[in-house]
């Protein structure tokens, strides 16, 4: 399960959450969404709209390591990086969870729905070993001191 919490972001809508948002997932597919705010709708309908059950396939996760981003950056800077979000994407500490198309990590799905959702404050556990700790990156070679 993932969850998006409140002041978490949603790309492409350029949007703080203000009610959480579960997201089930079975063998790397969305499954079920939940969330009563507005958020939990903009995302059934927006991956809904594809007519493409690979729109909720599990695309790629990643966290954040720039120590100089902001999240307050949505895409309204006055920068190229601040203007398609990147702030929000690679912010010290976040989880990026996407969904969609993974052409450029060797995937096979193509489909033009995508969706990035930065997390912050989360915890990221991989094959048993934790990379995220409550929004602090664990292993020692990727933090900043």
């Amino acid at each position: 399960m993932v969850v998006i919490n409140t002041g978490d972001i949603l790309f492409p809508f350029l949007r703080y959450v203000n009610d959480p948002v579960r997201l089930n997932i079975e063998k790397g597919m969305v499954t079920h969404i939940e969330g009563h705010g507005v958020e939990a709708e903009l995302l059934k309908s927006f991956i809904h709209r594809y007519r493409d059950p690979r729109a909720y396939a599990v695309s790629h996760i990643g966290w954040g390591m720039d120590e100089t981003a902001q999240w307050e950056y949505l895409g309204t800077g006055r920068n190229a990086a601040q203007a398609t979000g990147c702030d929000g994407r690679a912010y010290y500490g976040n989880v990026l969870f996407s969904t969609g198309p993974n052409l450029e990590l060797g995937g096979k799905n193509d489909t033009p729905c995508h969706l990035d959702i930065p997390l912050r404050g989360c915890t990221l556990t991989l094959d048993g070993t934790t990379i995220v700790a409550h929004g602090d990156l664990v292993p020692e070679a990727l933090r900043v001191e």
